[in-house]
């Protein structure tokens, strides 16, 4: 790729160049250039701020398909972690401007390159964290990471088919997933709890269970990052925790099941029932200045810690106003309405007006009537 069809930006802390017609909103398109999309800042600052913490002096880490090689360059360059990169890309083109920037930031002797099919280079290494961040889904690398993960290192999973798993193609979710999904209120959490427990189910072939470090949606996508651990007691305990979510639209009731009937329509799974983040790794989080997208990550961190120990299955204003045909409170003050009144109540990630709760709907739809605007 030449000089004239490049551009030079700045990410973070981190000098790029990237083609010229980059994306700068959506999911972008796949062309024939190095794909390369600036509404993933975000997710990259998260992976800088993640990557400062959970990475260790000297462990080995790799960007498995890294394209302009912006992620793990990031990281190796921003995380100050002294963790050794590899980054690959099986395009040449990938290769040749990803070795660039590596070389524009000074980081030829912390990070390697190579051109290769990921699948055989994760057969032939181990690594303490991996990177999966496809145009697409990532079910054709999930299972080669969750081997090549040495024991209580991170998996990093990205995926944006977004439809399939929040239940516009449930017909493409059981393909791709081995689960069905749904459309319901909830559908992004439900998503993003089926590519968990996918994870989980590649995971058990191999006798590793899984610990959920941070797992989110946003944008156009759902970002796992997944830390594996040895052993049939673990992999049996991970699978304890694949069940099914399933619900009632006339009376608005959620919940988890072990199991499902034929005859039931309104269910989503298998899927992960467990905790989404380790309290222990989200309090450890910190938005530094030089992050671009600083104020979003203080934003999401704060939302993140919140949604440590809440229930799953969120519920959403909206959809409670319009059950109960009343004028909704603001969050905040049905949030403290119903902790007064001894629930557990905590706002999501996954909606601006969602509320994670332990209340049943009739006892929530009776509390929200309580507290609606006359």
């Amino acid at each position: 790729m030449s000089t004239k069809d490049l551009v030079r930006i700045r990410e973070g802390a981190t000098d790029l160049m990237v083609p010229r017609g980059f994306c700068g909103r959506g999911p972008g398109k796949a062309s024939g250039d190095v794909f390369y999309n600036r509404q993933m800042e975000f997710s990259r600052d998260v992976s800088v701020m993640l990557g400062s913490v959970a990475l260790e002096e000297g462990s080995r880490a790799l960007d498995g398909l890294a394209a302009s090689g912006v992620r793990g360059l990031r990281m190796a360059n921003e995380c100050g972690s002294g963790a050794r990169f590899t980054l690959n890309d099986r395009s040449a083109e990938a290769h040749e401007l990803m070795l660039r920037n590596a070389e524009l930031n000074g980081l030829t002797d912390e990070v390697t390159t190579c051109c290769r099919d990921l699948r055989a280079l994760l057969a032939e290494a181990r690594y303490a964290y991996i990177d999966i961040d496809p145009f697409g889904t990532p079910i054709g690398f999930v299972d080669a990471a969750v081997q090549s993960c040495s024991n209580g290192g991170i998996v990093a999973v990205t995926a944006t088919d977004t439809a399939p798993l929040a239940g516009t193609y449930p017909k493409t979710c059981l393909r791709r997933y081995g689960a069905r999904s749904m459309k319901s209120a909830f559908s992004h959490e439900t998503a993003l709890r089926i590519l968990i427990g996918y994870i989980a189910r590649e995971a058990a072939k191999h006798d590793r269970g899984i610990e959920p470090v941070l797992c989110f949606h946003a944008d156009h996508y759902y970002r796992c990052h997944i830390r594996m651990r040895n052993g049939a007691r673990r992999a049996d305990q991970s699978l304890e925790r694949i069940g099914y979510a399933v619900a009632d639209e006339a009376t608005l009731r959620r919940g988890f099941a072990e199991e499902v009937s034929e005859a039931s329509r309104e269910f989503a799974g298998p899927l992960w029932t467990g905790e989404l983040h380790s309290g222990g790794v989200v309090d450890s989080l910190a938005p530094t200045e030089g992050l671009g997208t600083r104020r979003r990550c203080e934003k999401m961190v704060d939302l993140w810690r919140q949604e440590v120990d809440a229930p799953g299955l969120f519920f959403d204003v909206d959809e409670l106003a319009q059950r109960s045909k009343r004028q909704p409170p603001r969050l905040s003050c049905l949030l403290e309405g119903l902790r007064a009144h001894g629930a557990c109540a905590s706002p999501t990630h996954f909606a601006p007006k969602g509320v994670k709760t332990d209340l049943e709907a009739e006892e929530l739809l009776r509390l929200f009537v309580e507290l609606s605007v006359p």
